[in-house]
């Protein structure tokens, strides 16, 4: 019998979880990652070199070196040349293998350690596993020598392991969330949920599921007892909805029952009803405040149908008396001066007033003003236009002005005949009398001006007979009182004042001759008196009445 090593019948090709093949003969029950010798083509069997040719997870063909630690995809070219290929090739083409075969797979640290980390995620390197376990589980791969030294490959494994500790916790973490949420979902459909449901049930339905498992138990109780607040507040919320809509079906059936009214008994309305569906899904609650809802829903159509024709009604009245109203205005029964006194005199048989009377809402005195009130709007408006108008043709109003004046130049004005004649008038009159008060007015300040002039003519002892207005001029012509009066004005007074003063100067001439001629005590007497007359008359302003003294009481 020959050696079962050597036997090719012995061996059978496997392949292991991360993709690579191995071979395993049943008569040594020996495994090996290498092809035995036997099973080796001509090809492979002609292979002296150090090169071995392995496969991928996925498949792909590469080829690696363990004496030079180097994994390349292409063939190397010394299997090549033992493989006859370097034939069909030529020397420029082994030149530029030859280069490609010298250049990295991985041309930056980065890339190494990336390919370093793939690897160990694609061997299924696990974050509990000593770095001896995950190096002989991936050193066959050639992505193992990707870093260079077995520090370098520590060092990113300890990374590896931190980063799938981190990535297991979180996981862990979502896995816990989603627990939770599978938990509250299964509480949901649970076939036995009923408000008055206990934890201790739940927990016997859902022992068995994984969501169940990775809760703690305070944390599945407390889980628990919250989805039975929100779902009996849910079914609250479902009978709510539901209620409404049967209480609406119920007063419809109250509506369409031959032997329901608004006037029944409600022992007779439950005896009349006591085999409806939706009457008996209320709760007896219910039903009564649905049937006091309906007889107060009816009884208020009723109250409103009855309202809307009385306020039908009395609208009518109200506009019947408008009508009155507005149809006396017409006629001119009804002016801007009528006062409600003196218009219900004529009204008061009348029918349309009558009917009016005691009704709620305006009364007649309400509708008379509101016409009143829309009157005196009309003659505002066309009072303004009148002043307008009248300004515009440039027209002064003056105590002398006339009527027929004013009515001559506005009656070209456009809109002019519209305008009732009582109204054009009444403008009239207001600016006539407001004219005559302004002239008097003007008047009363002249001749206050005048008598403060003189005044101060008087008060001034510098001012004589012989003073001429130009000195007067000097003396007083800073005062306010000389500055009140025009200068024609103080002009005519000085001259009056000035020419007074000369009569005087001459009457006090003559009576001192009469004294130097003597004459007896009698006939000098009523010479005095006549003098004295007469100088109190010319010592009094010009055109200027005497002032009364106010008569000032004396305490006793």
């Amino acid at each position: 019998m020959g050696d079962p090593a050597n036997d090719p019948s012995s061996w059978t090709e496997h392949t292991h979880n991360d993709g690579r093949r191995y071979y395993y003969n049943k008569v040594t029950k020996q495994s090996s990652w290498d092809k035995p010798q036997c099973l080796k083509s001509d090809h492979e069997k002609l292979n002296t070199t150090s090169w071995k040719e392995y496969k991928t997870a996925d498949g792909r063909d590469y080829f690696y070196n363990p004496v030079t630690k180097q994994s390349v995809w292409e063939m190397p070219l010394e299997l090549k040349r033992l493989r006859g290929m370097d034939k069909q090739e030529d020397s420029d083409d082994e030149q530029e293998e030859e280069k490609k075969e010298e250049e990295p797979e991985w041309k930056t640290p980065e890339e190494r350690r990336a390919a370093f980390r793939d690897m160990l995620l694609d061997k299924g390197v696990k974050s509990g596993m000593k770095w001896e376990e995950a190096a002989k589980l991936c050193q066959e791969d050639r992505r193992f020598l990707a870093l260079n030294t077995a520090g370098e490959r520590k060092q990113e494994f300890s990374v590896y392991v931190t980063q799938t500790k981190k990535r297991e916790k979180e996981e862990e973490r979502e896995k816990r969330k989603r627990a939770r949420d599978d938990f509250v979902e299964a509480l949901g459909k649970w076939p036995d949920l009923k408000p008055d449901a206990r934890y201790k049930d739940a927990a016997e339905y859902l022992c068995e599921s994984e969501c169940f498992k990775l809760i703690e138990e305070d944390e599945r109780d407390e889980l628990f007892q919250d989805f039975m607040d929100e779902h009996e507040k849910k079914l609250k919320e479902d009978r709510r909805k539901q209620r409404k809509e049967y209480v609406e079906q119920i007063k419809k059936t109250y509506d369409e029952h031959s032997n329901i009214s608004v006037t029944s008994r409600w022992q007779d309305v439950k005896e009349a009803l006591r085999d409806n569906e939706t009457y008996k899904w209320l709760s007896k609650l219910e039903a009564l405040t649905s049937w006091e809802e309906w007889t107060a829903d009816v009884g208020k159509s009723e109250v409103e149908t009855k309202s809307k024709a009385k306020f039908r009604h009395e609208r009518k009245n109200r506009d019947a008396f408008r009508a009155l109203v507005k149809e006396h205005h017409e006629q001119g029964k009804i002016k801007v001066s009528t006062v409600w006194q003196d218009y219900v005199k004529d009204v008061k048989s009348d029918a349309q007033y009558l009917d009016i009377l005691g009704q709620p809402g305006s009364t007649p005195h309400d509708i008379f003003d509101d016409l009143v009130e829309e009157l005196n709007s009309k003659v505002k408006e066309d009072r303004a236009k009148i002043k307008k108008w009248a300004k515009a043709a440039g027209m002064t109003i003056s105590s002398a002005s006339t009527f027929e004046e004013f009515e001559e130049t506005l009656q070209k004005q456009e809109g002019y005949a519209q305008v009732p004649e009582d109204t054009v008038r009444g403008v009239f009159d207001s600016l006539h009398q407001k004219a005559k008060e302004q002239e008097e007015n003007a008047e009363r300040d002249a001749k206050k001006s005048r008598k403060r002039f003189v005044e101060l003519l008087q008060k001034t002892r510098e001012v004589t007979a012989s003073t001429t207005y130009e000195h007067a001029a000097k003396l007083m012509g800073g005062s306010s009182a000389w500055e009140s009066v025009d200068d024609q004005t103080r002009k005519q007074c000085f001259d009056i004042f000035v020419d007074q003063l000369k009569i005087q100067s001459a009457a006090r001439k003559g009576k001192d001759k009469d004294a130097g001629s003597g004459g007896s005590e009698a006939e000098r007497k009523p010479k005095k008196k006549a003098e004295k007359g007469k100088k109190r008359a010319q010592e009094e302003p010009p055109e200027e009445p005497p002032e009364k003294k106010s008569k000032k009481t004396k305490k006793k």
